[in-house]
């Protein structure tokens, strides 16, 4: 069908995929001078599939999802006309392995706001699989690396069988549409299928993505079918480096039953909380070969922090008794010792630290905008409080004021008694000026780390400046008369740290675009050695 003209304005070019049902072309509007897809249809069969989707597509507008442009037939067929989404489907980018675990969360993330979209519009998918989710790439000069093309947001395709509120049934009572190896256990028995089965379809394909491997598919379709409903092991296991909170919300919607499953928009909210503390380099496993090693990677991250807490606990005993100085022990005990049972990341054990060295140049009220990049809100706001005390117990073992000053110096001899130590040092930490600043501390990076978190740009460059002026204020009520810290040190510090925070979330894309398809720089070199593709291959649906 390659150069017929169809519907007197749409010139069909190369096909870009084959169904059941039909083709889809890749096809010029020659009278608005722009690319679409085009589905094409025999009168048959699949005209009330064709409608349905029409009828489905009507209802919805949201940027994550395929826009329908016309629908038309003529005494050949029936065609449906749609935006051409020019990038690749999930399911491609999985198997290349050209998508990483934050692309896969923020893909996930669009997806979610999609399936809310027109479940609020009494739509629902009930076909949600990789196959049906393309990630778009831009058009203009947004280039990755070497001439790599770099992906934007996750678009949901194809509402052929979807359940329309107010429509006629495209299924008798009884009858089973969508994909086996992700369907719902409600779907496969025939029921109606709400909007949970397409937060259960979703979540299959997020297990997917993050394990290299769905839990349902089986040899054959029978023994698939067999597996639907059936207890599915929890995605910590197949990737135990994955943050708990997601795992947990991922097994959520993997419930058999679909009245306890989450919404959409809980799923898509932790997908975007746990989006910072994703890796954005390395590629998801790849079915077979690559799950073990991550396994492997995973189970590693227990063992660092298991030693972690064995060499200071090691130091403390070390400390307390042979070097003489339990003192010193106490301290480092109560403020080291938190920080790998509390925190995964090196990194994150190593921030704290940064606070009295603040301190020390006048720049101590930048410790929570350093605290609330750590990912999601709560990891922030922990370090908000661990910093705080640390710059507490700074202030009083140097016996300079670095911000409060709400410890004095300990007596001498302090480092030869624990007593001392407890009582002189860390009991301060619980007075109410004290913990006026840790809750300003703990407060102020766990919004920051929301704020970041959000799905729009214009939120987190105004919500940036407004929090920055906020910490601030708050600041100068905590110190009063004393020293001010809103030098104009403290405020370009403060100010290049959230313009880099909201440049670099933008960037990448944040939670609403997705990041470039590059496996770090080897394999960013090896695509460039290898001529990377100037253009992803289109995709259309």
């Amino acid at each position: 069908m390659e150069g017929r003209l169809v519907l007197e304005r749409f010139r069909l070019a190369e096909e870009l995929g084959r169904g059941a049902f039909g083709t889809v072309h890749r096809a010029r509007d020659v009278r608005l001078q722009r690319d679409v897809a085009v589905k094409v249809l025999a009168n048959g069969p699949g005209s009330r599939r064709v409608l349905r989707e029409a009828q489905a597509a009507a209802r919805l507008n949201h940027p994550s999802i395929v826009t329908l442009y016309e629908l038309g037939e003529d005494d050949a067929a029936i065609y449906l006309v749609s935006e051409l989404v020019d990038g690749q489907t999930l399911r491609e980018l999985i198997a290349h392995g050209r998508i990483s675990d934050r692309d896969l969360a923020e893909a996930g993330a669009d997806v979610c706001e999609a399936l809310a979209h027109a479940h609020e519009r009494g739509v629902v998918h009930r076909d949600v699989k990789p196959e049906n989710i393309a990630v778009a790439r831009w058009e203009d000069a947004r280039i990755g690396p070497w001439g790599s093309p770099t992906p934007s947001g996750a678009m949901l395709m194809d509402f052929g069988v979807a359940s329309v509120a107010g429509s006629s049934p495209l299924t008798r009572t009884g009858e089973v549409v969508g994909t086996l190896a992700y369907m719902a256990p409600e779907q496969a028995e025939g029921d109606p299928a709400g909007p949970p089965a397409d937060v259960y379809s979703l979540a299959l394909v997020l297990y997917e993505g993050f394990s290299g491997h769905n839990p349902v598919t089986r040899a054959t379709p029978a023994a698939t079918a067999r597996a639907i409903g059936a207890p599915i092991p929890p995605l910590s296991e197949r990737r135990p480096d994955l943050p708990a909170a997601l795992t947990e919300t991922v097994d959520a919607c993997l419930e058999p039953c679909p009245e306890v499953r989450p919404h959409a928009s809980e799923l898509r909210d932790e997908l975007g909380h746990a989006t910072g503390a994703l890796d954005d380099s390395r590629s998801v496993p790849m079915p077979g070969d690559d799950a073990g090693r991550r396994r492997r990677l995973g189970m590693r991250r227990p063992l660092v922090r298991l030693g972690a807490i064995t060499a200071i606990a090691s130091l403390v005993a070390w400390l307390a008794s042979a070097g003489g100085r339990p003192g010193v022990a106490t301290l480092i005990g109560a403020l080291c010792v938190p920080l790998p049972i509390l925190f995964d990341r090196v990194r994150d054990w190593l921030a704290p630290v940064a606070s009295p060295f603040l301190g020390l140049v006048g720049l101590a009220p930048v410790y929570p905008a350093l605290a609330g990049l750590a990912g999601s809100p709560r990891r922030c706001a922990a370090l908000g409080i661990i910093g705080w005390c640390w710059l507490a117990v700074g202030e009083a073992l140097m016996g300079e004021t670095l911000l409060l000053g709400t410890i004095d110096a300990p007596p001498a001899g302090w480092e030869e008694s624990a007593s001392l130590a407890a009582t002189e040092v860390l009991l301060p930490l619980l007075a109410p000026a004290s913990l006026a600043g840790a809750a300003t501390w703990s407060v102020g990076a766990g919004l920051l780390g929301l704020l970041l978190g959000s799905r729009s740009v214009v939120v987190r460059a105004v919500g940036a400046l407004a929090w920055g002026a906020g910490l601030v204020a708050m600041h100068r009520l905590l110190v009063g008369t004393g020293s001010d810290p809103a030098t104009a040190g403290l405020l370009a510090a403060l100010a290049a740290i959230l313009v880099a925070a909201v440049w670099l979330r933008s960037a990448d894309g944040g939670p609403t675009r997705i990041s470039a398809p590059a496996n770090g720089l080897q394999g960013a070199l090896t695509d460039a050695l290898a001529g990377a593709r100037a253009r992803l291959p289109a995709t259309g649906r």
